[in-house]
C-alpha cells in the first residue's frame, strides 16, 4: 500500500514539475470598476498578509522560513506544521526521544488539514484534560521534509509543556539534544520555529490588521483523475474572527448589503483555498492554463465587523503563474 501512494505522488510531482515549466498565460476575466489587486510575491514561494481595509499586503515572507508553528493567546496549544515547504510530521506513539524508531519512509506523513483547524493538525491532541489538569503525551515525533527519495533533515521531537506565555519542547538531531523554549505573542495568532537559525521567528503582522493569508499547502486535490493529498496554490483566512463564504449563484454586481442575512459564514480557514482557479492541460504539447471561475464569489466578514465581496481575475502575471489578480468591494448599507 505504501508503494502505490509513493507512485501516485511521484505521478502527480512529475506532472506537476513538467507543466510548471511551461505555463501559458491564463485566461483573464474583465474586471467591473472598483478596487483591483495583484499580490506580486509569487505564492508559490511566499506567504502574503492581505489586509481588506487599506487594500495592501502588509507583511510577505518566504514559505520555508519556519518550521513549526504555535498558536498564541492564554489558552492557545495547537501547532502547525509548514506542509507548504515540504515538512511533514509522524507520531511514532512512543515517548522515549533516544529509543529505537523505526518510521514509514514511502507513505505521506500527516500535514494540517485546515478545513479542519484546529481539530485536525499534523500533531493532533499532545495535551489533554484531568478536570484543569493537563496531561501531555509525551510522544515523540518525527519532522522531516519530504521528497521523491523519502524525507530528509529529520528531527525527533517531544512537545511537553504549555502554559499562558510560553511552550517547551525537547528535539534531537544528529545525535545532539536540545530543549526550546516558544514566548507566546499577544499581538500574533500563531508565532515560528526555524530549525535552520535554531531562532523563534515573529512572521505575521499584527492580527487585528489583516484578513487574507495567500500562499501554498498540502489539501486534498483532484489532479489528473486522482484525489490526493496535492500542494495547492491558495487563500487561507485570518483564523482573529475572520469568516467567509461562497456564493456561486449570484452574480458579483448582484451581491450587496441586503443579502448578508441570508449568508450562513463559515470560520474554516480554507474557506476561500483554492478552488477558484483551475487548470487545463494539453497532453500532446504539455502546456497548461490555468483560468480563473468568475462565478465564484467571496464574501468576506472581517475583525473589524465589516463585509466584501471578491472574485479573481487571473492567476497569472507576464505568462508567469503564481499571481492571484483579484477585485473586491465592501458592501455597505444603504440608508
Amino acid at each position: 500500500m505504501g508503494m502505490l501512494r509513493k507512485l501516485k505522488y511521484i505521478l502527480v510531482f512529475f506532472v506537476a514539475t513538467l507543466i510548471s515549466s511551461c505555463f501559458e498565460d491564463d485566461e483573464r476575466v474583465l474586471p467591473y470598476p472598483g478596487e483591483v489587486i495583484t499580490i506580486y510575491e509569487n505564492i508559490e514561494y511566499f506567504q502574503s498578509y492581505f489586509d481588506l481595509e487599506t487594500g495592501e499586503v502588509l507583511k510577505s515572507h518566504a514559505t520555508d522560513a519556519w518550521n513549526l508553528g504555535f498558536e498564541c493567546g492564554v489558552e492557545g496549544w495547537h501547532i502547525l506544521t509548514n506542509s507548504g515547504a515540504g515538512w511533514f510530521i509522524w507520531n511514532s506513539q512512543q515517548t522515549d526521544i533516544d529509543g529505537e524508531i523505526s518510521y514509514p519512509e514511502n507513505d505521506l506523513w500527516a500535514y494540517d488539514n485546515q478545513s479542519a483547524y484546529p481539530d485536525s493538525t499534523a500533531i493532533g491532541n499532545w495535551i489533554s484534560y484531568l478536570g484543569e489538569n493537563k496531561i501531555y503525551s509525551n510522544h515523540v515525533y518525527i519532522l522531516g521534509k519530504y521528497s521523491l527519495e523519502g524525507y530528509s533533515d529529520t528531527k525527533r521531537i517531544q512537545f511537553f509543556e504549555v502554559n499562558s506565555l510560553a511552550y517547551r519542547f525537547l528535539y534531537k538531531e544528529n545525535g545532539s539534544i536540545d530543549t526550546v523554549t516558544i514566548h507566546k505573542n499577544d499581538t500574533s495568532n500563531f508565532v515560528y520555529y526555524f530549525f535552520d537559525s535554531k531562532t523563534q521567528i515573529n512572521l505575521e503582522p499584527n492580527k487585528s490588521h489583516y484578513d487574507l493569508v495567500f500562499g501554498p499547502y498540502y489539501d486534498l486535490a483532484t489532479q489528473f483523475g486522482l484525489t490526493i493529498p496535492y500542494l495547492v496554490r491558495g487563500v487561507l483566512l485570518n483564523t482573529t474572527n475572520t469568516f467567509a463564504i461562497l456564493d456561486s449563484i449570484n452574480s458579483y454586481d448582484a451581491i450587496d448589503y441586503g443579502m448578508l442575512k441570508a449568508y450562513q459564514f463559515s470560520y474554516q480557514r480554507n474557506s476561500i483555498g483554492y478552488q477558484w482557479k483551475g487548470v487545463t492541460v494539453n497532453t500532446i504539447s504539455g502546456y497548461a492554463v490555468y483560468y480563473v471561475k468568475p462565478h465564484y464569489i467571496y464574501v468576506i466578514s472581517t475583525s473589524d465587523n465589516n463585509y466584501y465581496k471578491l472574485r479573481f481575475l487571473s492567476f497569472s502575471l507576464d505568462g508567469n503563474s503564481g499571481y492571484p489578480r483579484f477585485e473586491y468591494k465592501e458592501l455597505k448599507e444603504v440608508y
